[in-house]
């Protein structure tokens, strides 16, 4: 989104050096600014700003309102650093920052509202373009967006591997049947035992065929 793009880009800034001081107090970690300006402040500065009117200085909160581009734009282009050696180029050289809330507000209004220490050759440049252009962010987001609902659209081969068949059973060899038609009646009485030999892979059955007495054969 529009509005997370510009907080990213002022964290950045607030990562330069002079950034992480308040530019009128000297107070740590700055987390208002005043845009038009180009400037970060503490809670207390930023207040004093407020008081100074919209004509003079616009205020921000870093991370609670919502920026624009072209809030962005005057940050990127001024800073603290920047912004010091433009309207403190004249201040004393034993100044000291005030500390006092009256002292304080009484050095701001001459800073910004009077101009009292501004660089004498110092032209406002005026607006500046935008940050970035929004339309061209809308549209890399939504190229963005088409490419990952593209990409995860995307159907994968998925190589089969099928369950192995089972294995056959061995083929049993057998030893030909005799024919009991070519058989010879042995005895009245007595048994006839036929012995057939089954081979198979891993074993040797033998098969017992007994005929009781009175069998005949034809």
């Amino acid at each position: 989104m529009i509005a997370d793009k510009c907080q990213s880009l002022i964290e950045v800034l607030l990562k330069d050096d002079d950034n992480k001081y308040c530019v009128d107090c000297d107070a740590k970690g700055p987390r208002w600014a005043s845009w038009n300006l180009g400037i970060f402040l503490c809670i207390r500065c930023a207040g004093i700003h407020r008081n100074l009117g919209v004509h003079i200085s616009k205020v921000k909160s870093v991370n609670l309102d919502a920026w624009k581009p072209e809030h962005v734009a005057y940050v990127q282009r001024m800073g603290n650093s920047r912004a010091r050696a433009i309207y403190e180029a004249n201040l004393p050289d034993d100044f000291r920052r005030p500390q006092t809330d009256t002292a304080l507000e009484s050095f701001i209004r001459a800073k910004y509202e009077q101009k009292k220490y501004i660089a004498q050759d110092y032209i406002d440049p005026g607006p500046p373009p935008p940050a970035f252009d929004i339309d061209d962010e809308l549209k890399k987001m939504k190229d963005q967006k088409k490419n990952k609902v593209s990409g995860s659209g995307t159907s994968k081969t998925i190589s089969s591997n099928p369950r192995p068949r089972p294995s056959e059973a061995p083929t049993l060899k057998e030893k030909a049947t005799p024919n009991l038609l070519d058989l010879e009646t042995i005895g009245g009485n007595d048994d006839l035992l036929i012995e057939v030999d089954t081979e198979t892979t891993n074993q040797s059955t033998t098969t017992q065929l007994t005929y009781t007495s009175g069998l005949s054969l034809i």
